[in-house]
């Protein structure tokens, strides 16, 4: 399907008093199944675009049948889809910038920034960050015919095991689930072996034995029904988190009207605070399940949390220095202090949230509401 941008023009004589008004009929292509909780606030953001344009953009959202999360990028390049979350760190070499910048998520695991909601604050940082002070990640974003709108960061990963953990020393030989370079780092720094394997053959791989542990966000406990399988969740190690960019193929973005395109904005600002806030809430709802089932479900043994931090300081130096080898990226130092700083701004903004739509209006007022839709995205 290819997306359709049409502009309505009434007539000579209206178009010399008002200018041309755009219309578009878009497409959102999301990858997570049709009865999850970020499909639904996908639904939401359609309904909120239209509202925002006054009835001149609307959005039909198709989850999990237009294109998957591997088949996105390609496909918003070419026009397929006007809008999807683009699992950016499926493209390493597209994106080599971007991702840097998400594997920096491992600094809210240290102390200061620690919390169940952290990935709020992680989330305005690399937005704020991205969409202000990046000029690689524009020029990255541009080379893929696309526009960057925004993200979402899930909670922290943890520790979801079918056998226990009483110590670091018990993570010895252990095989692990890893989602991504992060994880393969730390799980071979304590000794595991970390395995690839995708969101969707874990419950499998646990359920078989193939697995001992996954590494995964606490939202996909409940999600993806690693709660019927695994008897130990441990919280605090080995953190970060998946961040999403929100997209859009830049052909269709700059056809758009600018007020058509603040409307836009002010959605994308609503979608990066539902989904962010949707996992904060799953996340939630496994932690209160978790102990009718049977489940141990609280903190990781302390050495396991002190080691994990350690990791994480000696980590965030070494980011910079891999991306360097890999893309000459040279940017790493200075995109760790940007974000660092960054996430003690944020941390302080939404310490205090307690809905999407608190959330939603801070992110709108900080960060979205300032950007200049005339010239962002050309």
């Amino acid at each position: 399907m290819k997306h359709t941008v049409k502009t309505l023009v009434t007539g000579a004589s209206m178009l010399a008093v008002a200018g041309a008004v755009q219309a578009a009929d878009l497409s959102f292509a999301g990858g997570w199944p049709p009865n999850s909780a970020p499909t639904a606030k996908i639904e939401d953001y359609a309904k909120a675009v239209e509202d925002y344009s006054d009835g001149e953009v609307s959005v039909r959202v198709f989850p999990l049948s237009l294109l998957s999360f591997g088949e996105i990028n390609a496909g918003l390049r070419d026009g397929i889809a006007d809008v999807a979350g683009n699992l950016l760190a499926y493209f390493p070499a597209e994106y080599p910038t971007l991702n840097m910048l998400a594997e920096f998520s491992e600094l809210v695991e240290l102390e200061e920034y620690a919390g169940e909601l952290s990935s709020l604050a992680f989330t305005g940082a690399i937005m704020d960050y991205v969409m202000n002070d990046c000029p690689a990640c524009m020029d990255e974003m541009s080379a893929q015919n696309q526009v960057y709108l925004g993200a979402s960061s899930t909670t922290s990963y943890a520790l979801q095991c079918a056998v226990p953990l009483t110590s670091a020393a018990d993570l010895e030989g252990k095989r692990l689930r890893a989602a991504g370079a992060y994880w393969t780092r730390w799980a071979e720094s304590v000794g595991a072996t970390p395995v690839s394997m995708s969101v969707n053959e874990t419950l499998e791989g646990l359920s078989q034995g193939v697995v001992d542990c996954t590494m995964s966000n606490t939202a996909d406990f409940v999600n993806f029904g690693f709660i019927d399988v695994v008897d130990h969740v441990y919280i605090g190690a080995p953190g970060a988190q998946f961040n999403v960019p929100f997209t859009m193929n830049k052909d269709t973005w700059n056809g758009l009207s600018d007020d058509n395109k603040q409307a836009m904005m002010r959605a994308h600002a609503k979608l990066a605070a539902d989904i962010a806030w949707v996992y904060v809430e799953e996340g939630r709802a496994g932690r209160e399940r978790a102990p009718d089932m049977g489940i141990e479900y609280g903190s990781a043994p302390e050495d396991i949390v002190e080691m994990n931090r350690e990791f994480i300081q000696q980590d965030k130096e070494a980011i910079g220095e891999i991306y360097n080898e890999r893309f000459g990226i040279e940017s790493g130092s200075e995109a760790a202090v940007a974000l660092t700083e960054g996430l003690a701004k944020w941390s302080e903004l939404t310490k205090d949230v307690s809905s999407g739509e608190e959330l939603a209006e801070i992110y709108w007022n900080e960060i979205f509401s300032e950007i200049d839709v005339a010239s962002y995205g050309k």
